[in-house]
C-alpha cells in the first residue's frame, strides 16, 4: 500500500538539494545524503570542509513526533523542518540542540563558513583553473535571429543527435553534482532525442492543417516536449518506458459539461493518477491531495477539491497573449496581473551593499481587465500583503502591494512571473492550486480542446461554423501562441539554461 511516503520524501529530497546541499557545494563542502527515515519523513546528511564535519537533519515538518526528535539528537548536530513551525516547543519537548527552519539556512551556513575560513582565504579545494571563466561565460546564452522562433527551433533539433543530447545531459548532471552512469547518459539521451523529433513533427505539421488538427498535433507535440523535459533531468525518469507506462493509465485530466455545455463552460480538472499528476510530482508539486476518480457528471464537481478543476473560460483568462481578444468575449475578471516597481511609494535609491538593501518593496499590480477587486488579488501567489486599490483612468485597475524579497536581489524574484516572447509579462493566477508553469496551463488548455475536437462535435461544430464562433478566434489566437511560446519554454527546461532569443538590434 502506498502511504504517500515515498512522494513526500520525493519532494523533501528536492527541497534538501535546492534549499541546503546546493548552496553548501557553492561554498566546497562536500556533502552526501547518509540515509532516511521512516516513522516520520527525514533525511539525515552531513558535510565537510577545512577538516569540519557537521552532520543534520531535514524534516518533512516541524509537527514530527518527538521520539524522531529524541533519535536525532543523539545523532546530529542540527535539526531542520520544512515549512512553517507548528507547535514547536510541544512537539521538540526535552529537545536541547537546534531546532530551525530550513528557510534559515543561509545564516547557518554563513556561520559554519565562518569557523572554517580563520584567514581570508577559503580552505583549499580542487577546482578546474578554467571553472570561473566558463560558468561566467556560459552564465547564459544569446540568440540573435531576425525570426526568433527559427532559432530556437534550431536549437532544438540539435538535440535530434544522440550525441548532442547526451553532452547536454552530461553538462546538467555535472552543474548538478548528480553524475550519472554511461548507460543511464545513453538511456536518457536516446529518449530526450527521440521526444524532441516526435515534439518536431508534430508542431511543423500542426502548421499546415486545419484548426481541429492543429489542436491535436499541438497538444500531443507539447507532451512529448514534457517527455524530453523529465528525461533531461539529472534526477529524473531514465527511459521512454518509464513515461509511458505512466501514459498507460491516461492523462490524469478529464473533462466535463458545466453550467451550461458551451465550450467556455466546459470544466477541466486533474485527477491523482495518469500523465498530468506525474508531471506535477516531477515538477515537485504535491498530488496526494487531488481526487482518485475523475468527474462524470456535472454535479460530481462540487464534490471535488475546489483548487483542481476551472473551466475553460477561467483558463483562457489566464493567458496573457490573448488578452485583448478574451476582454472582447467575456466580462469576467482576468486570471493575470502586470507588476511594474512603484517609483512613487519606495522612498531612496538602490544601495550596493547587501545588508542595506531593502528585504520590501513596494509594486504596482495592474489588472488589465478593469474587473478584479482586492480579493481577487489577494488569490494570487507569492509574498504579497498591503493590497490597496489605487485610482485609475481608463479601463485598467491599479494596485499597490508589498513584495517581501528577503535574500533576493530584487522584488520580482520573490514572484514566479510570466515573460512572454511576444511582448507580455504577466504574473499568472495558479492553476491546480499551486502549479504556476505557464507550459502547464497551455498544455492543459490543449488537452481540453483536443477532447472537445474528438469526442463532442455537436460543441465543436458550433465553434467552427455556428453561435461560437467568436471562441473559435480566441482559439486561433491561443494555438499561435502555442507555436511560438511553448518551443522556447520547453527549449529552457529541456536545457535548464538561461537562453535568451532576441532580434538583433533588440534590448536583452
Amino acid at each position: 500500500m502506498n502511504d504517500g511516503w515515498h512522494l513526500r520524501l520525493d519532494i523533501l529530497k528536492r527541497d534538501a538539494e535546492q534549499k541546503i546541499l546546493a548552496p553548501m557545494r557553492l561554498h566546497g563542502w562536500k556533502v552526501t545524503i547518509d540515509r532516511d527515515g521512516k516513522p516520520g519523513e527525514y533525511i539525515v546528511m552531513s558535510a565537510e570542509r577545512g577538516g569540519l564535519r557537521r552532520t543534520f537533519a531535514l524534516l518533512y515538518s516541524s509537527a514530527t513526533d518527538n521520539k524522531i526528535y529524541q533519535r536525532l539528537q543523539a545523532e546530529v548536530d542540527l535539526i531542520l523542518f520544512n515549512g512553517a513551525p507548528y507547535h514547536l516547543e510541544s512537539f521538540t519537548q526535552g529537545i536541547t540542540m537546534p531546532v530551525r527552519a530550513v528557510a534559515d539556512f543561509s545564516s547557518i551556513l554563513v556561520e559554519w563558513n565562518r569557523e572554517t575560513s580563520p584567514g581570508k582565504f577559503a580552505p583549499d579545494e580542487e577546482i578546474d583553473a578554467t571553472t570561473d571563466e566558463e560558468e561566467e561565460g556560459d552564465s547564459y546564452r544569446l540568440l540573435l535571429s531576425e525570426t526568433p522562433i527559427e532559432a530556437v527551433w534550431l536549437r532544438l533539433r540539435q538535440f535530434h543527435s544522440v550525441r548532442l543530447a547526451q553532452g547536454m545531459i552530461e553538462g546538467r548532471a555535472a552543474r548538478a553534482g548528480a553524475p550519472l552512469s554511461s548507460e543511464v547518459l545513453k538511456d536518457k539521451a536516446e529518449g530526450v532525442a527521440f521526444a524532441l523529433r516526435n515534439a518536431t513533427d508534430y508542431f511543423t505539421a500542426s502548421q499546415t492543417r486545419n484548426v481541429s488538427q492543429r489542436i491535436l498535433n499541438l497538444y500531443y507535440g507539447s507532451m512529448a516536449f514534457v517527455f524530453a523535459e523529465m528525461l533531461a533531468a539529472p534526477m529524473g525518469p531514465v527511459t521512454l518506458a518509464e513515461i509511458e507506462d505512466v501514459t498507460k493509465k491516461g492523462h490524469g485530466l478529464f473533462t466535463v459539461d458545466g453550467a451550461t455545455s458551451d465550450l467556455q463552460d466546459i470544466i477541466v480538472g486533474a485527477k491523482r493518477s495518469g500523465f498530468m499528476p506525474y508531471w506535477m510530482r516531477f515538477l515537485g508539486k504535491d498530488t496526494a491531495w487531488l481526487a482518485k476518480d475523475a468527474a462524470k457528471v456535472p454535479d460530481d464537481v462540487r464534490t471535488l477539491p475546489e483548487a483542481s478543476w476551472a473551466t475553460l473560460e477561467e483558463l483562457f483568462a489566464r493567458i496573457p497573449e490573448i488578452s485583448d481578444l478574451y476582454m472582447d468575449i467575456f466580462s469576467s475578471p482576468a486570471g493575470r496581473l502586470m507588476p511594474s516597481h512603484d517609483t512613487f511609494a519606495n522612498p531612496g535609491g538602490f544601495s550596493s551593499r547587501p545588508q542595506e538593501r531593502p528585504t520590501r518593496t513596494y509594486a504596482i499590480l495592474t489588472d488589465m481587465s478593469g474587473r478584479m477587486t482586492r480579493d481577487d488579488v489577494a488569490a494570487f501567489p507569492g509574498p504579497i500583503s498591503e493590497i490597496k486599490k489605487l485610482e485609475s483612468k481608463g479601463r485598467q485597475r491599479r494596485f499597490r502591494a508589498a513584495i517581501d524579497h528577503a535574500g533576493l536581489d530584487v522584488w520580482w524574484s520573490a514572484l514566479q512571473i510570466h515573460r512572454s516572447p511576444l511582448g507580455r509579462t504577466a504574473l499568472i493566477k495558479p492553476i491546480l492550486k499551486d502549479v504556476n508553469e505557464y507550459r502547464a496551463l497551455c498544455f492543459t488548455v490543449l488537452y481540453a480542446l483536443s477532447i472537445i475536437v474528438r469526442y463532442r462535435p455537436s460543441v465543436w461544430r458550433r465553434v467552427q461554423e455556428g453561435d461560437l464562433d467568436h471562441m473559435r478566434a480566441l482559439i486561433e489566437a491561443f494555438l499561435a501562441v502555442v507555436e511560438r511560446v511553448l518551443p522556447e519554454q520547453f527549449l529552457l527546461s529541456v536545457t535548464d539554461s538561461k537562453i535568451y532569443v532576441k532580434q538583433p538590434g533588440s534590448f536583452l
